[in-house]
């Protein structure tokens, strides 16, 4: 399971058996969560348009748009 460091969330009490936890921190190289956002619901209108139509000109051109957004907005 993967959430935001911002996000609350509660444990519960085990009460039988035992609770195997594992944790890391990862960082994300688009710092801005809206932006993160935009980029996450262009990918997926991208895949949806290769789905239904193969390698069309506006696929890629949305592509190519992700693409340098990412490197627009990356902070490596």
């Amino acid at each position: 399971m993967l959430y935001p460091s911002s996000s609350l969330h509660c444990v519960t009490p085990v009460t039988r058996g035992v609770r195997v936890a594992s944790f890391m921190w990862i960082q994300s190289m688009i710092r801005d969560d809206k932006r993160r956002a935009m980029l996450f619901e262009l990918d997926g209108t991208i895949q949806s348009l290769k789905n239904q139509h193969g390698e069309s000109a506006e696929a890629l051109s949305l592509l190519n748009l992700y693409h340098n957004l990412l490197r627009e907005w990356s902070e490596i």
